[in-house]
């Protein structure tokens, strides 16, 4: 599933300029295209691999990026190939963009690419493990943990047809939290086998349950030989990921929460941009009606109630809590009908 490198957000465009463009000391542009930009940090996080690997790790990651299939760690998207790498070697973030595994979408056979989640989910942890050991070190024992996530929860279930505040919408959230899970292990372990363990099963109860559930084999491998890092798996707000990936809603937030306009500031200038978000824009150029079931519903969606019981469903399989604030709903305009 080869992507494009282009935008079709315009808030994503000055958030790109804004925060993740490389530009030389006097204001010099490095990173002419968004390609310029994914192919520095493809480049510099596959130099951590072996000669031999080195090049096709690069592609694998290339096109992972291209797609907005997945986005790296904000200090490492915006640093990496620079001439530093002030990241550190522990806690590192990376997210997968949901609404870019709906295949066929807003359309009555839309569906969910499974495989592209878990697959995407053990690059993911690969990158982020290159990343740590390119990193200077700080950590008595680097890389235990990291934090794969989410973005664009939201908009893929409005490209699904399914309503963020439905038991299906639940059960969907559930299950694609299910695949990260399974995805980030399968890459921990693969790379226990490969670069060594770091991580002893027999002190992280939580992992060897999961591991179960997911398979007795790997579970028993798990305990034989141990794991890469003991925790993989974070859902955590990231706003400035998600405008970026063609301004998706941060993290498992609803649609309905989220304004047209986004001020986006470096620090020396500021700009409001207006954007309709990833997913109505997709269904607008594809001339779909954004009517139900592909309009976001503006009522239940945006109460806490409704983010808590969707953060309920999914937290079983994510290692760490998901307790970054919830969206607060907007404020009712004046005569507006309740």
């Amino acid at each position: 599933m080869k992507g494009s490198p282009s935008f079709i957000d315009l808030a994503a465009v000055d958030a790109w300029d804004a925060w993740f463009r490389w530009r030389q000391a006097g204001g010099e542009l490095r990173d002419i295209s968004i390609a310029d930009t994914w192919k520095r940090v493809a480049h510099t996080l596959a130099s951590a691999e072996s000669e031999e690997d080195a090049a096709a790790f690069e592609r694998q990651l290339n096109e992972a990026f291209e797609g907005w299939r997945l986005l790296p760690d904000e200090t490492v998207l915006a640093t990496a190939g620079t001439g530093t790498a002030p990241w550190p070697d522990d806690g590192l973030v990376a997210v997968l963009n949901l609404a870019t595994f709906v295949k066929l979408p807003g359309t009555p056979d839309a569906s969910v690419d499974w495989s592209g989640i878990e697959a995407t989910a053990d690059l993911a942890v690969h990158a982020l493990d290159n990343a740590m050991m390119l990193a200077s070190p700080v950590h008595a024992v680097p890389g235990l943990h990291m934090r794969v996530g989410f973005i664009g929860l939201a908009d893929a279930l409005l490209l699904l047809g399914e309503r963020y505040d439905s038991a299906y919408g639940r059960r969907l959230g559930h299950d694609m939290a299910q695949c990260l899970a399974v995805g980030c292990l399968r890459g921990s372990l693969r790379l226990a086998r490969e670069r060594g363990v770091r991580c002893e099963l027999s002190g992280h109860s939580t992992l060897s349950y999961k591991l179960r559930q997911i398979s007795e084999t790997q579970a028993e491998e798990a305990a034989l030989t141990g794991l890469r890092h003991a925790r993989l798996t974070a859902i955590t707000s990231q706003p400035r990921l998600a405008l970026f990936a063609n301004n998706v809603a941060d993290a498992i937030d609803p649609l309905s929460v989220k304004g047209n306009l986004h001020t986006i500031d470096n620090g020396h200038t500021s700009r409001t941009v207006a954007s309709l978000g990833y997913a109505l824009e997709l269904l607008r150029r594809r001339t779909a009606s954004v009517a139900s079931p592909f309009a976001p519903p503006r009522h239940a969606a945006e109460s806490v109630e409704v983010q808590m019981d969707m953060r309920a469903a999914m937290q079983m399989w994510i290692d760490q809590p998901i307790l970054y604030p919830m969206a607060s709903p907007p404020p009712k305009k004046v005569g507006a009908m309740a």
